[in-house]
């Protein structure tokens, strides 16, 4: 976005008001919206091809031509025209916005994001962000920018450590999901998730897992998916995970594991600027060690009938993810009674086409 700063702030007001406007438009047929491109395409070769004639043209020629050429009623119809191409394919492509009285199917997918916020997640060995919590909060920001320009998608928030907490359950409130987002601090979890006095370890993936289950709508089997983002490190290995996972491919629910942290170089964990150790058999506390622990990822994803994104100290592109591996499978079918429906604007766009049309025909004769 431009730097508006400088900007008066009335002009400022108005250019957020039109951001936020256009951003709200839906589109029933997008893929319509390519075809109005080809007024441009035309007019470049027209331009072309009249270039190359008037340099191959003798100079009698180009007097002749240019005594003859169009006049500004016949350019002012071409206008016309290619305005009403463009016009009339917006209006084809279903445009909508605001709220509208009538009932509708919104179509997509279910996705339940959970984040690991466990300690191994503090560490600071990430290319953008620092701390890996931190970048798996700003791909999940990303993905909910992508979601918005699509709509219908319905996504939940579940974190976890030692235990699992839902933020947000299923909604299509993306700007809902990026305030719960905000709130999240890797070094000050909530009580919900702490691990218990007598747990294993404080880091439970299978918990997480657990519960996205058990948010995910039973009405729509088969347009559902999990996407579990972490390290993976969990330092009892006792593959706590399995049986959620076991249980997510026969309820046919893909587990989508993105790994994030370095998986060569093991990183320190310090909270709150304070070295994170552990005792050791020698009396001497030995500093926390942590790296990505790709193989338990991967697991996870063979195992969930998913896919694995390896992030490794990168922000992943959750956006391009989606669109390529999620999107394009089975969608669910939600009424209107659950999810409100744009207005249909597609009149104002063809009516305002045909006119264009009618005053060029006249321009024309």
């Amino acid at each position: 976005m431009p730097d508006l700063s400088s900007i008066p702030t009335g002009f400022n007001t108005s250019f957020a008001d039109a951001e936020e406007f256009v951003r709200a438009v839906r589109f029933a047929r997008p893929g319509w919206l390519v075809l109005a491109v080809i007024p441009v395409v035309l007019a470049v070769v027209r331009f072309a091809v009249a270039r190359q004639r008037r340099t191959s043209a003798l100079p009698a020629e180009a007097v002749a031509r240019l005594r003859t050429g169009p006049r500004g009623r016949g350019r002012l119809a071409r206008f016309c025209l290619a305005v009403a191409w463009s016009v009339l394919v917006v209006g084809a492509a279903g445009p909508g916005w605001g709220v509208g009285d009538d009932g509708g199917v919104a179509v997509g997918r279910d996705v339940v994001v959970v984040i690991d916020v466990s300690r191994s997640m503090l560490a600071e060995d990430m290319a953008g962000p620092p701390a890996r919590w931190q970048v798996a909060v700003a791909a999940v920001e990303e993905l909910l920018a992508s979601l918005r320009s699509r709509g219908g998608h319905r996504v939940a928030l579940v974190i976890f450590a030692g235990r699992a907490k839902v933020l947000v359950p299923l909604t299509t409130d993306y700007d809902h999901l990026r305030a719960k987002l905000q709130e999240i601090d890797g070094a000050h979890l909530p009580p919900e998730v702490r691990p218990l006095e007598d747990a294993k370890s404080g880091t439970r993936i299978g918990s997480g897992i657990a519960l996205a289950l058990a948010v995910h709508d039973p009405r729509f089997p088969g347009s559902q998916d999990i996407l579990l983002l972490s390290d993976g490190d969990d330092p009892v290995k006792d593959r706590d995970w399995a049986d959620a996972v076991k249980t997510a491919r026969t309820s046919n629910i893909p587990i989508h594991a993105i790994g994030l942290g370095d998986p060569v170089r093991p990183s320190p964990v310090f909270i709150d600027g304070r070295l994170l150790e552990f005792p050791s058999s020698n009396g001497v506390p030995d500093p926390v060690q942590t790296k990505l622990d790709e193989e338990v990822m991967a697991s996870i994803a063979s195992e969930g009938r998913g896919h694995y994104l390896p992030a490794h100290r990168e922000v992943p592109k959750l956006g391009e993810f989606f669109r390529t591996k999620i999107e394009p499978f089975r969608s669910r079918e939600l009424t209107d009674d659950a999810l409100p429906q744009p207005r249909d604007r597609s009149v104002w766009f063809l009516g305002f086409g045909l006119i264009l049309l009618t005053a060029a025909w006249i321009l024309r004769r």
